[in-house]
């Protein structure tokens, strides 16, 4: 057998996808604030990409401005030039780009309290070796043996180490500094307090038992009453276990709905939320510089690379609006009972109806929800949790037609409406689905179900007193 290389030649099929369509697959997938930012990119980025400022002749002066005629001059002229055309206009906005200020962190508020105490440079030099080893949760992150402050010699000493973590312990926010949860909880309890004593005990001994609702237990092993014991652990309710929580931390980003449905008569009207988006144009002087032939080749080449760039992206974000557009018409329409009486009256819906209903791939309603929200007048919900499956049964009751949105709102409506002071168990809430609204769901359902809304057993959900 002889061994060696040789050439072949073989013709292969392959499907790849054109630049134009990844872009726009991006661009639908896009939540609001990303499109945003990526738009802005592309016009710093662009110099033919411009925002088209004269909105009030939007419409009017379609004919006048010359934009689409120089586009289809430039497309005469040059045969091999195809550029992706786009015929519809999109409405000009103003975007607003707010630049939120950098927080204060943990660090910096903890050293401007510690740089205006009293203190020799051993005790400030360990103070501040503390501080850098406090996580952002308000923790010391170390064992206080290992803490090493490396422009200090002789090291600090254990005492030393310990008077500066008392120090350290004093600042606000109180808690921070602590080594587990029970130093978080006592250093954070007012020692003037008549229940002093009580509420220490219950945090050292008790923990436990609170978290489970063992209220009968901590009452006799304590020796207080009921209302005694209720109002401790009311009070230390109050503590929180993460001191560090509200430094360091941005903002929490508003939602901006993409879809606003509103209730006109008997039906809803749905509107695109666009005005944020600054409406796109080709800039015309570089319409006209491509046509130029007294400019060099090669810039008239980059021109046109960079105008058929910019169609590409007006025509990707006109798609969006589009296809996003037509999916929240068609979830409107099928969840109209969601709009009208709540999350309870969520019927099952899966990607794969709607995307037959608009003949599009399932992947394309995928990416059209990703990250989106409707404002409807039940408030603003995620896109994504108009889509639920059909709930779990044991039997071929009525109940193949409820969501499992449904059924888990349900749950939480009938614990809510209970007996505090008898709670119902989950085979208790399985007979009421059954009798009243005829649900044939089995006992681990409901319990799986109340789980995901985290809500706690009959025991924990007990009220004492």
């Amino acid at each position: 057998m002889k061994l060696g290389l040789n050439q072949s030649v073989r013709t292969d099929l392959q499907l790849r996808l054109s630049p134009q369509i990844l872009q726009r697959i991006e661009v639908l997938q896009l939540p609001a604030l990303d499109l945003a930012a990526m738009v802005q990119q592309e016009l710093q980025e662009n110099e033919v990409l411009e925002v088209d400022n004269d909105l009030a002749d939007t419409e009017s002066s379609a004919d006048d401005d010359g934009s689409d005629e120089r586009l289809e001059e430039l497309y005469n002229e040059d045969p091999e030039w195809t550029p992706a055309r786009n015929d519809d206009r999109i409405s000009r906005t103003d975007y607003l780009e707010a630049v939120s200020a950098a927080p204060i962190t943990l660090l910096d508020h903890l050293t401007e309290q510690l740089d205006v105490l009293e203190l020799d440079a051993r005790e400030r030099a360990v103070a501040h070796a503390i501080l850098e080893a406090i996580n952002d949760r308000g923790w010391l992150d170390i064992d206080l043996a290992d803490l090493e402050v490396p422009d200090l010699d002789p090291p600090p000493t254990d005492e030393e180490r310990e008077h500066a973590l008392h120090l350290v312990q004093a600042l606000e926010p109180a808690g921070v500094g602590c080594r587990d949860l029970e130093e978080c909880l006592l250093l954070q309890l007012d020692d003037a307090r008549p229940d002093y004593t009580l509420l220490v005990t219950l945090v050292l001994q008790h923990l436990d038992d609170i978290a489970h609702n063992r209220i009968p237990r901590i009452v006799r092993d304590t020796g207080e009453s009921v209302e005694t014991v209720l109002a401790a652990i009311e009070a230390i309710s109050h503590l929180d276990p993460v001191p560090g929580r509200r430094f360091g931390r941005t903002e929490v980003p508003h939602v901006r709905p993409d879809v606003v449905v509103s209730r006109v008569g008997d039906g809803y009207e749905i509107a695109l939320e666009n005005d944020w988006i600054p409406s796109l144009t080709i800039s015309r002087a570089y319409l006209d510089r491509a046509r130029d032939r007294s400019q060099p080749a090669e810039l008239r080449k980059h021109i046109r690379g960079k105008i058929e760039s910019a169609q590409s992206l007006i025509d990707a974000v006109e798609q969006r609006k589009n296809t996003l557009f037509r999916v929240a018409s068609e979830l409107v329409n099928r969840q109209s009972e969601f709009i009208d009486h709540g999350k309870a009256a969520l019927r099952p819906l899966r990607m794969q109806e709607v995307a037959d209903a608009l003949s599009v791939h399932v992947s394309t309603i995928s990416r059209a929800i990703s990250g989106k929200y409707m404002q409807t007048p039940r408030g603003i919900v995620p896109m994504k949790e108009l889509f639920t499956g059909e709930v779990a049964t044991t039997s071929d009751s009525d109940a193949d037609t409820a969501s499992r949105a449904s059924v888990q709102e349900l749950v939480r409506k009938i614990i809510d409406a209970e007996d505090k002071a008898k709670p119902l168990s989950d085979e208790g809430i399985v007979r009421i689905l059954k009798d009243e609204h005829e649900l044939d769901i089995a006992r681990r359902t409901v319990t799986k179900y109340r789980k995901a809304m985290k809500i706690g057993s009959s025991r924990a959900r007990r009220v004492y007193g």
